[in-house]
């Protein structure tokens, strides 16, 4: 994602984590709607001034919008999936998120091409995240109702990828809980305070100097980000490309860290008796 876009993002994300801690269930998630498809007009508005032919057109519709979309998208699936729970039994719940991911497997297999394209970076697809190659898709329908000069149709694609991604995290932590049979730090009223871009550099760094093991080796992210959810009570979806907005800062790149560090050194400071 690029600066512009950074702060709406960001705002959108504390908004949706405010409305977490006052609704739930279904009704979380349908109110997060709202919240994005607000966010979603700002996009737009922004959009149109920041978007030129090449290069720009290319960096708004491959990293931009696509994370808008994603969010839009999963809160659509994970409403749908706490309505679904609210309509069986306990004991119905495990073959719900069997189906929900065996729907996944198949939406990855039929664009696992794309996918790996659009998750290593490479430019090779650049060329599809422009509106002139998308009004050239003759043979493909959504290209008359995609917006012509707002979208195009590798940044749906993109998005519906990342939204799965973000469901099929969401649906693995909950089978866990079924097996486990544990309650979540959520459960307890914990919560994390800080934000999901927060998270997301702490996580990473704990993996970095491999501080959290599983199963006597250290914890990759999506190990980590079960472990988030149970520890702390929140999970950071679409952490891998959240993990290229963060090495993407322009200033400190390890503005939480850095954050942690001065605290501490002030606390410590002040318990030895060094006052500045």
């Amino acid at each position: 994602m690029t600066k512009p876009f950074d702060a709406l993002y960001a705002d959108l994300e504390k908004s949706l984590k405010l409305a977490e801690r006052s609704h739930q269930g279904p009704d979380k998630y349908l109110h997060g709607i709202e919240l994005i498809r607000t966010s979603i007009e700002k996009l737009h508005i922004q959009g149109v001034k920041f978007i030129r032919e090449g290069p720009r057109e290319v960096e708004f519709f491959r990293q931009v919008w696509p994370a808008f979309y994603a969010k839009l998208l999963l809160y659509i699936q994970l409403h749908g999936a706490e309505l679904r729970r609210a309509m069986v039994s306990a004991d119905g719940w495990p073959a719900v998120i069997g189906q929900e991911e065996a729907r996944i497997a198949a939406f990855f297999r039929t664009n696992q091409g794309f996918w790996q394209y659009y998750q290593s970076g490479a430019p090779v697809i650049n060329v599809q995240f422009t509106r002139t190659y998308s009004r050239g898709r003759i043979f493909e329908p959504l290209a008359l109702v995609v917006d012509r000069d707002g979208a195009t149709l590798a940044s749906y694609r993109a998005a519906w990828c990342l939204a799965m991604q973000g469901y099929g995290e969401w649906l693995k932590e909950e089978r866990a809980r079924l097996s486990t049979g544990m309650v979540s730090a959520a459960d307890l009223g914990y919560s994390w305070g800080a934000s999901d871009a927060d998270l997301a550099e702490w996580l990473f760094g704990i993996q970095a100097v491999g501080a959290i093991r599983y199963k006597g080796a250290p914890a990759d992210v999506s190990r980590l980000q079960k472990w988030a959810r149970l520890a702390v009570g929140r999970e950071v979806a679409n952490i891998y490309d959240r993990a290229r907005v963060l090495r993407n800062r322009k200033k400190e790149r390890l503005a939480f860290t850095k954050k942690i560090s001065d605290a501490l050194e002030k606390k410590w400071d002040q318990a030895e008796g060094k006052f500045e």
